[in-house]
């Protein structure tokens, strides 16, 4: 779970203020009103991974309120796509009205008015994904049309982009140095296929953004099904609607193969089970079986050719390692 923050170690009088300075900070200045500021409560999360930013916001009902002398004081120039996953709230921008509910998607601006309004009384829950305007390559007049609108799965891509962030909510805290640069890009392009769906401009996207937009849809799909034995460039092909030669084609930017993907993310999986201390006493082979690796042998072979050491080497040199950090910080030590 990425690390959340929340009003319990903040005054009661202070509670609206504090998540007010949040929200300012987090997507951009914005003025707050609260039915009831003493039993006002909230907790937020926040990933930070480059360009983009992904939030979670709980808290008890609210208005809020962008206001044209708050857009001059400061205009980040994002876009935020929100996600409700529980409660409900009504949106206001560009003369539009949008009341939504839990499973719903909205884009909004924060170079243009809003105002939002908490519906339910025990409050609201979204997922927020900040998307600075100049990274995303659509039509600004277009993307204005989807402003303060109800924005559906879109086909399949939003129920992809919702497990995509609702695995960041869940897993982010644990992500490891140099994870966040990848999973910005990935993030981002996820969004951008959602938005350009709702346009209905797949076809005439620019070429270079459509082969991004393919290949983020590709790379999610390994990433999710990389346990499973049958993936391979054929089904991995059949899914996506295109020819095993045009998958291939798409990865040449890469100076990789399909089969070589999955083979170095299986294997760096297998990786980081086996210096897991809380998987120690799972077996080598089960491990690699779990990723994809049928045969113990092949496994051991191309592990020790990628890493240097075998399998069962490379976890009794980290497992110690691993140990003795907890040790450490059970005892207060460094």
């Amino acid at each position: 779970m990425i690390p959340l923050i929340c009003t319990d170690t903040v005054p009661e009088h202070e509670r609206v203020d504090w998540f007010t300075d949040t929200v300012g900070r987090l997507i951009a200045p914005v003025r707050l009103s609260c039915p009831d500021p003493g039993m006002f409560r909230a907790r937020v999360g926040t990933l930070d991974l480059g360009a983009t930013a992904f939030s979670l916001f709980d808290h008890t009902p609210l208005r809020s309120f962008r206001t044209p002398s708050l857009i001059r004081l400061h205009d980040p120039e994002h876009y935020q796509l929100a996600l409700v996953t529980s409660g409900s709230a009504v949106l206001t921008q560009c003369r539009r009205t949008v009341s939504l509910t839990a499973g719903d998607w909205v884009l909004f601006d924060t170079s243009h008015e809003y105002e939002t309004e908490t519906t339910d009384r025990n409050g609201l829950r979204h997922l927020l994904l900040r998307l600075p305007r100049h990274s995303v390559p659509l039509p600004p007049d277009r993307i204005d049309a989807l402003l303060a609108t109800r924005l559906s799965c879109g086909g399949g891509i939003g129920e992809v982009l919702r497990g995509h962030l609702l695995s960041i909510a869940r897993h982010g805290g644990r992500l490891r140095a140099g994870d966040t640069e990848r999973l910005n890009a990935v993030t981002r392009d996820l969004a951008v296929a959602f938005l350009a769906h709702h346009l209905d401009r797949q076809r005439t996207l620019p070429d270079e953004a459509h082969r991004t937009s393919l290949l983020t849809r590709i790379d999610y799909f390994i990433d999710v099904n990389l346990t499973d034995p049958g993936l391979t460039p054929a089904a991995i092909a059949d899914h996506h609607r295109v020819s095993v030669r045009t998958l291939h084609a798409l990865f040449e930017s890469r100076r990789t193969t399909v089969a070589a993907t999955i083979r170095r993310r299986r294997l760096e999986r297998c990786r980081r089970d086996l210096s897991d201390p809380e998987l120690a006493s799972r077996r080598i082979a089960d491990i690699a079986a779990h990723w994809g690796f049928t045969n113990p042998s092949v496994f051991s072979r191309t592990f020790r050719a990628t890493y240097g050491a075998t399998p069962g080497t490379y976890r009794r040199k980290e497992l110690p390692t691993q140990r003795g950090e907890r040790h450490r910080r059970r005892h207060g030590h460094g």
